[in-house]
């Protein structure tokens, strides 16, 4: 069985008896026929939130009994105070939203630990003050894993100290962190080890580069329950001529519409010195049931090879690049694959509903008018408002509904539509409505929009 600790605050020891003073005498009925009653607090239920989210506690059913028949709840008073909280906490009134104001009865505050937090509330008018009623918060740590972050690549001097930096590192909890540094890769001109690091369980330990060429340090930090995944961090060090730089491009999320085969780009490689580079790509890691494997690039040498993925999943690559004398760091790019049952179905928007006013002459002949037709009319269509989730291409179409329109482009995101002419009746003012449909689609799925234009024909002398 587990306990949690905590400790009574100063004010809690005084509340009850401060509260049974301020309650004053009974309810009571004036010559009037109304009845005072002191207010009634309640607190709202009792609350389990996670540590570090914000808690809106709740006391607006608290008011005056249904025997009462005096008004005024909207002048209330709610002052909120802590009764007990977790041992190291140090969270006191000063946290909590509003407090000592009508606004208070939807006070906030934010644990800063994992444990119990005992609340009391009191609701008070102008002559006096209900007794106390409690509520309990009980906020607990989640178990995400802490993150780690080794810091920015950088480059030194052979024989210099170079600091590396993990601060950054950090448990969504806010747990303090333990730090594991490892010397992960080195050139093969150095006699360096995994464990020639200086102060390697600090957030910021040290290395000294023995030769030229890229250093790899790794990062996991612990919050005492999970470790992290590792984080990586090159230092290039030289004593002469300026490593390349290998660019194996953005890492990115395909869209489901993209396909299976998929280019990848190490063309914003370069080297400082404009020396002709090699390229030389590996595969880091592929989904769980993936057979894709180096031999799944069409090159391993060229910029831009291609491969085919087979499982939805995250596939990374490591670029390195060679300018005749010396190897970059190397640089990686995840890409995540998507099936297209993940695709997501584009939103069609044909635009806002038009009208316009047209007018056609009219003539009468023994009390009897005769009109013109009012003229065809123009409208803009404008599918630009569409989009796709996933950010897939779309093709457009629009469909006169009407059937006697005329659409200048089916298949543009901008289009014209002619209507024609429609009847006039002399001094009525008529509207004939004709509706345009837009299709957008991507890859695999389409939505629609309908637009309505209206014109309305009036017949005049």
């Amino acid at each position: 069985m587990s306990h949690t600790m905590f400790r009574l605050t100063p004010l809690a020891l005084l509340i009850s008896p401060l509260a049974l003073q301020s309650c004053g005498d009974k309810d009571a009925e004036d010559t009037s026929g109304t009845v005072y009653c002191s207010p009634e607090a309640n607190a709202g239920a009792d609350q389990s939130v996670a540590l570090a989210s914000v808690v809106s506690l709740d006391a607006t059913a608290s008011g005056y009994p249904e025997s009462c028949n005096q008004e005024g709840e909207d002048a209330l008073v709610y002052t909120w105070s802590f009764d007990a909280v977790p041992v190291d906490s140090y969270i006191d009134v000063s946290a909590l939203s509003d407090n000592g104001s009508n606004a208070a009865s939807g006070a906030t505050f934010t644990p800063d630990i994992s444990g119990t937090y005992v609340l009391s509330l009191l609701v008070c008018d102008d002559t006096s003050c209900s007794p106390p009623d409690i509520v309990v918060v009980t906020a607990s740590a989640g178990d995400a894993a802490p993150v780690a972050d080794a810091g920015a690549d950088g480059s030194a001097e052979v024989d210099t100290r170079v600091e590396l930096d993990g601060s950054a590192s950090y448990d969504p909890e806010g747990a303090e962190l333990e730090f594991s540094w490892a010397l992960s890769s080195a050139p093969s001109c150095s006699a360096l080890g995994p464990d020639d690091l200086f102060n390697p369980t600090s957030s910021k330990p040290t290395l000294i580069c023995d030769c030229d060429g890229v250093f790899v340090a790794s990062l996991v930090v612990s919050d005492g329950s999970a470790w992290s995944s590792p984080d990586y961090v090159s230092v290039t060090c030289s004593s002469g001529n300026q490593l390349p730089i290998a660019d194996a491009g953005d890492s990115e999320s395909l869209a489901p519409c993209d396909g299976s085969t998929i280019q990848l780009n190490g063309f914003g490689s370069y080297d400082p010195e404009g020396e002709e580079l090699e390229y030389q790509w590996t595969v880091v890691s592929v989904p769980s049931g993936s057979t894709v494997d180096e031999s799944a690039l069409t090159s391993l040498s060229d910029a831009s090879p291609y491969f085919t993925w087979d499982v939805p999943g995250e596939y990374t690559f490591q670029l390195q690049v060679y300018d005749g004398t010396l190897w970059s760091a190397p640089d990686v790019v995840t890409l995540v694959a998507q099936d297209i049952t993940a695709n997501l179905k584009p939103v069609a928007n044909a635009g806002e509903d038009q009208s316009t006013s047209a007018t056609a002459s009219c003539t009468t002949s023994a009390y009897v008018w005769t009109c013109d037709d009012c003229e065809g009319q123009e409208f803009d269509l404008d599918a630009s408002g569409s989009y796709d989730p996933d950010g897939d291409s779309l093709s457009y179409t629009w469909t006169d509904l009407s059937g006697v329109s005329t659409i200048s482009s089916r298949n543009s995101a901008s289009s014209l539509v002619s209507v024609p002419p429609t009847a006039a009746t002399y001094n009525v003012s008529t509207s004939h409505s004709f509706n345009v449909q837009l299709d957008v689609a991507d890859c695999a799925t389409s939505s629609t929009d309908v637009v309505t234009v209206t014109v309305s024909c009036k017949g005049e002398k």
